[in-house]
């Protein structure tokens, strides 16, 4: 069926529904101007990145992956149920022990990690120090700029946890990578959303990695176009999960 037809059935159908059930048409509408918020913005378009389904993460044969999940309750600029679930079975497949994360922010992400590795293996989480007072890259978006200064980074980690967390104070664009070149074997990118902040992080993510390590991305969404904008552009050839904001590559 080609777009032109859908467009006729879709027209047909809401004419039906105007008619037989009308208080539902808020509920389609909706769901249809939700869907074209995605594509409005050619540059900022996730649908421009192939797509998996969560399932596709999921172990091919053998024992089944035993993981654990820290529940918080609801956290600004965190990340979902489904992604905490996602980013753990990613680590799983590149059978991770070496973890970085770019943007600690309260530390939901990085207890996921913590607890789902080794108790000799490292985990190392990076965010900008606490009273920061500026970056060394543009931040044009001001929820962006105004994470940049809250302060409590990493203070949601539970405290028999954190010993196990290495925690870097420091603007990403300023850290150096190269001691972990070619080590670490799962990298997660969620620091500041900007195009030059996603490029570098992930440029020194993917310099970090092993072969065979992956990196994720969070936030791949048309609200946050300069990070979609970036993937789109880059020669990592991501894919998304369907049903989150996340994005993964695996390195050759």
């Amino acid at each position: 069926m080609n777009s032109l037809q859908k467009a006729g059935r879709l027209a047909s159908r809401l004419l039906t529904i105007a008619v037989a059930n009308p208080r539902r048409l808020s509920h389609v509408l909706g769901s249809a101007l939700a869907a074209s918020d995605e594509v409005m913005n050619r540059a900022g378009d996730p649908l421009q990145i192939p797509q998996v389904d969560v399932n596709s993460l999921l172990p091919e044969s053998g024992e089944p992956w035993r993981i654990h999940l820290a529940f918080f309750p609801w956290t600004y600029a965190s990340i979902s149920i489904l992604e905490f679930s996602c980013l753990v079975l990613l680590m799983k497949r590149a059978k991770a022990a070496r973890v970085f994360e770019f943007g600690t922010y309260m530390g939901v992400s990085v207890t996921q990690f913590v607890l789902n590795v080794g108790p000799d293996s490292a985990v190392y989480t990076l965010d900008l120090p606490e009273n920061s007072t500026g970056t060394l890259l543009k931040i044009d978006d001001p929820d962006e700029a105004a994470l940049t200064v809250q302060n409590r980074k990493g203070s949601l980690v539970p405290p028999d946890l954190k010993p196990r967390v290495t925690f870097l104070q420091q603007d990403s664009a300023a850290f150096d990578e190269s001691p972990h070149a070619g080590k670490i074997d799962f990298v997660f990118v969620d620091g500041a959303h900007s195009y030059d902040y996603v490029k570098s992080d992930s440029e020194k993510g993917w310099r970090m990695l092993r072969s065979g390590g992956i990196i994720a991305w969070h936030d791949v969404r048309h609200q946050d176009p300069d990070v979609v904008r970036f993937l789109v552009e880059s020669s990592y050839r991501p894919t998304r999960i369907r049903g989150t904001s996340l994005a993964f590559a695996q390195k050759p």
